[in-house]
């Protein structure tokens, strides 16, 4: 099976340097054009890769995602890398780790990632398997969470073979087999509840847990874990009265009670991380593993980061709110300050160009201002549709000449740079947490 990597954000019409293009030319008919791509709400789909051919040549065109796939189903995958830039790279793991830090952000984990378990595995080095680090790390944010408000007790059926004693019910059956057989005929296998801690739910996250600390083991030469061994020390306790001693059949089919969501989406995210191990704790710590093809949306976490950033600044209650829905649409932010005198519509946008640029593209341009020119907006705000004068907007791009956080403050409008050809546009930047090649080791790529 053949490898080929690329990185994200490839301009459009790229030619792929001719060393990769021997690989893909047996696969693709001259003329195709195959399009990698995640399915959205109401069954839209956003363009992850494209690839095209022309004669000898094959055009890329990326996107703001990173992931792997099958171009050639058991032939040759592609995996879309980080994009490094001057021998750095952006650390997304941190940017995940910063962006859960924000509990509002872990209702908007859905599309973060996606994965097809629905067609084969790929095989990739340890020091590859992107999906796994970042699958952990939300899992154990999420656990962490939990925790902190403790583990929740509940009613749950226990089989034992009892001696001399009987509790709930007699397993006749199994009883007969069991004992009565073998003449022991003071012993009674019952079924019986009990109410605690040790429940199938709590088992299933134990083991998810088990698996994380395996695989951090792995991980430590690789990426800074620092950070995630931290949380590892802070869960563990809770857990250590808890069993991991569940069969795989009750993982695949249990169900939570709705009532508890972070209880629910911790068993989701458990049961996604097992099923991403195949249920089997042996292939941790392999040199090659086996991974469903996956594309992780670098934009969405972008978001996520920034509106952990701006909450950082807008301590007050509702000042900042994320993705407001008006009139069949979704903004990113809405900012109602408190000590400002001017409301803004922000946008995230993932484009480190913007740093260079006067200006953004038309499109951005008509998003962010559509939205400010909408009624319910308006009324959220207090204004008046008719006398007030227009929302300002303001783009957050990734900037790495800029901080690590934003420089203003609550108490005084700062003077946002000013988006040329525009009225009350402006854009701000913010860097993006790097690594220093002390992590993930990719191989350099070629277009």
């Amino acid at each position: 099976m053949k490898l080929i990597r690329l990185q994200e954000q490839i301009a459009e019409n790229t030619c792929i340097h001719q060393d990769i293009v021997q690989d893909i030319i047996p696969h693709m008919k001259d003329g195709e054009n195959i399009v990698f791509s995640v399915c959205r709400k109401d069954n839209d789909k956003e363009m992850c890769l494209s690839l095209s051919r022309d004669n000898d040549h094959i055009f890329a065109k990326g996107s703001y995602f990173i992931g792997l796939d099958w171009l050639s189903t058991g032939n040759v995958a592609i995996q879309v890398n980080p994009k490094m830039n001057e021998g750095y790279e952006i650390d997304y793991i941190r940017m995940l780790n910063d962006s859960l830090t924000e509990c509002e952000n872990y209702n908007h984990l859905s599309n973060l990632v996606t994965i097809y378990f629905n067609k084969p595995s790929i095989k990739v080095s340890q020091q590859q398997d992107l999906l796994s680090i970042f699958l952990i790390t939300e899992y154990l944010n999420i656990l962490s969470l939990i925790v902190k408000k403790g583990l929740k007790k509940s009613f749950y059926i226990v089989k034992e073979n009892l001696h001399n004693k009987i509790k709930g019910r007699i397993m006749v059956d199994q009883n007969m087999r069991t004992n009565i057989a073998k003449g022991r005929i003071t012993n009674n296998v019952c079924k019986y509840q009990v109410y605690g801690t040790n429940s199938p739910e709590n088992r299933i996250l134990k083991l998810a847990f088990r698996f994380c600390v395996k695989q951090l083991e792995v991980y430590k030469y690789a990426v800074n874990t620092e950070l995630l061994n931290k949380k590892v020390r802070f869960i563990r306790p809770y857990f250590d009265s808890i069993s991991d001693d569940i069969c795989v059949r009750t993982i695949k089919t249990y169900k939570g009670n709705p009532v508890y969501r972070d209880y629910n989406q911790a068993i989701e995210f458990a049961q996604l991380l097992l099923r991403r191990y195949s249920y089997d704790i042996t292939t941790i710590g392999q040199n090659d593993i086996s991974t469903p093809p996956f594309w992780i949306d670098t934009s969405k976490l972008f978001e996520l980061y920034v509106f952990h950033h701006l909450r950082r600044v807008f301590t007050g209650k509702n000042e900042i709110s994320y993705h407001v829905r008006a009139h069949f649409q979704e903004l990113d932010y809405l900012l109602k300050p408190e000590l400002w005198p001017n409301p803004y519509v922000i946008d995230a946008k993932y484009k480190p160009r913007y740093k260079e640029c006067k200006t953004i593209s038309k499109e951005d341009a008509r998003e962010v201002s559509g939205y400010a020119r909408l009624s319910k907006i308006y009324e959220l705000l207090g204004l008046d549709e008719e006398s007030a004068i227009p929302i300002k907007c303001l783009i957050i791009y990734p900037d790495q000449d800029k901080n690590e956080f934003f420089t203003f403050n609550r108490e005084k409008e700062p003077e946002f740079e000013r988006i040329s050809g525009y009225v009350r546009l402006y854009k701000v930047g913010i860097k993006l947490p790097l690594i220093n090649y002390k992590g993930i080791y990719y191989p350099s790529e070629r277009y």
